[in-house]
């Protein structure tokens, strides 16, 4: 097993999150470790509010950088409050640190971490089915309910195995594993997005109803710059096609603000995007330089001050387009998987959506962690639903568009 060594600066919250971080990559075959000398990742998780707190992560990833030049395949990443704000500085002034990401993204740590890893391992290779699913069986005998497939463009899958298969014939494989309840898979990159694929949206049933489909920009002109190959036209084409397939599927995606050359206009079209699909979630991200890319080398760089304008516009556009999702769900009955206790009250359960909602409700001693059971939401707030059991209630999958 991989080595995760954590270094949480801050608040309880800080605390928390880190716990909720060692808690995912465990999943994914991470085992902490106290001594970040054996460490393969390392992550600062940082604080933006106390005295003298940039100074000390500063401080500590310098330290860090000591340690990578003797472990060149060591993994450094900085989390939470300060990465969210200081993305840029930090980038600028450590180096060596090969990955930033906010709290909101914690839920996707995982699925980053991956990303990072085949940067330094090269081409992606697709790991045999037999593999794959000796893995999935090994987690459903220690319990797991719901498996995440992840690749850096998962559903390429197979194209570089003899003989060749695909994503749709694995999902259809998992799908008869005992055990498992829920399948998700992610991130897709439109390019690769098959008929067969979208057939198996529909056609296997464990298959959730959650669909991570980066978009990256809502312009075609800054999509070409990017080299993505697919047009804003095509990607509504998709995204209208995986609907017909599957009316109730949700939708979340990656945004790029302030790729070099994009202009008010571009920024424009972005937004457009966002309004008319309608996300679920959506995950925004301010361009900075990678030393040795392309982009980097462009002239036509955009200005900090104007990528946070830009930034603090968009994440309020797509909490408004997800708020109004959330608010149609009010009233309906879904299916939640038990996951733990609620985060804000350990009275309470929690648990998620098949369409990746957070469902708070007071189910102790009814329901256990594990269980998939049936809620009533009878709440909507801004990151979560509350609910109550409602075992004889009429199902309802998540709404459609």
């Amino acid at each position: 097993m991989a080595k995760l060594h954590l270094i949480t600066y801050g608040c309880q919250m800080n605390e928390y999150d880190s716990e909720r971080v060692a808690g995912l990559l465990g999943a994914e075959r991470y085992e902490l470790t106290q001594d970040e000398d054996e460490a393969d990742l390392i992550l600062v998780n940082t604080c933006a509010i106390r005295e003298k707190a940039e100074d000390k992560v500063f401080s500590k990833l310098g330290e860090l950088r000591k340690l990578k030049t003797r472990k060149p395949d060591l993994i450094i990443g900085v989390m939470g409050c300060m990465a969210q704000l200081q993305q840029g500085a930090i980038q600028r002034r450590a180096p060596a640190v090969d990955l930033v990401f906010g709290s909101p993204a914690i839920a996707r740590v995982a699925e980053l971490v991956e990303r990072v890893r085949r940067r330094t391992r090269g081409r992606e290779r697709s790991h045999p089915p037999e593999t794959v699913l000796a893995e999935v069986r090994r987690l459903a005998a220690e319990g797991c309910r719901e498996v995440t497939l992840l690749g850096q463009t998962v559903n390429a899958y197979g194209r570089d195995l003899t003989p060749p298969t695909d994503l749709a014939t694995l999902l259809e494989r998992v799908n008869e594993v005992a055990g498992i309840e829920r399948i998700r898979f992610t991130t897709s990159n439109p390019y690769n997005l098959t008929p067969r694929l979208i057939r198996a949206l529909r056609e296997v049933p464990k298959v959730c109803e959650y669909f991570h489909l980066p978009l990256q920009s809502g312009s075609n002109r800054v999509l070409a710059r990017m080299n993505r190959g697919y047009t804003r036209e095509r990607y509504l084409e998709l995204v209208d096609e995986i609907r017909d397939a599957e009316p109730a599927m949700a939708f979340s995606t990656d945004l790029i603000v302030g790729f070099p050359g994009e202009t008010e206009a571009d920024f424009e079209q972005t937004l457009e995007m966002v309004e008319g699909i309608g996300y679920d979630n959506v995950f925004v991200f301010r361009y900075s330089r990678r030393p040795g890319t392309p982009a980097a080398e462009m002239e036509d760089q955009v200005g900090d001050e104007v990528k946070a304008r830009r930034n603090a516009r968009l994440l309020e556009v797509a909490g408004r387009v997800a708020a109004d999702r959330s608010r149609r769900l009010l009233g309906q009955t879904l299916d939640v998987l038990v996951d733990g206790a609620s985060k804000k009250n350990a009275g309470e359960l929690s648990g998620r959506t098949r369409c990746n909602r957070v469902v708070n409700f007071d189910g102790q001693g009814r329901v256990s962690v594990g269980d998939v059971t049936r809620v009533r939401v009878s709440e909507v707030l801004p990151h979560s639903l509350r609910g109550t059991l409602a075992a004889h209630a009429e199902e309802a999958p998540c709404l459609s568009r």
